[in-house]
């Protein structure tokens, strides 16, 4: 008779719910910073990506430790130039996202836009 392995897995609501870090959170030179942990498709807009923050925020009068980072089209650009110079998302790499400037809207009725400069350092990976 053979053995099965049987594999587990539960998934929880509350570790998905985090704050997410949209427009009316960014002013110009607003800095976040942390480790980036993975990313999620939104309902609407695009992917979210995960970070571990290296300091506490406290926003609506609680404290986060970890964010989202929506589709705004700055952080989508950012992440596109990024992509253009080789870079790929991977989990742990250490992001600092600055808010460089708010665009404001060309059209009535459209919100202005935060802009963004996304750094990125991975560590090299330790020799075997």
């Amino acid at each position: 008779m053979s053995q099965h392995e049987v594999q587990n897995w539960t998934g929880r609501s509350d570790a998905i719910a985090v704050p997410l870090l949209g427009a009316e959170f960014w002013s110009d030179g607003r800095l976040v910073a942390g480790v980036f942990d993975g990313m999620r498709e939104q309902k609407v807009g695009g992917p979210a990506f995960r970070v571990i923050l290296d300091d506490v925020l406290v926003l609506d009068g609680e404290e986060a430790s970890v964010v989202e980072l929506p589709s705004l089209t700055g952080i989508k650009q950012a992440l596109q130039d990024l992509r253009q110079k080789g870079y790929q998302l991977r989990k742990g790499d250490l992001w600092s996202v600055r808010c460089t400037g708010i665009r404001k809207a060309k059209k009535e009725g459209f919100s202005d836009s935060p802009e963004f400069q996304i750094d990125v350092m991975r560590r090299a990976a330790a020799a075997a």
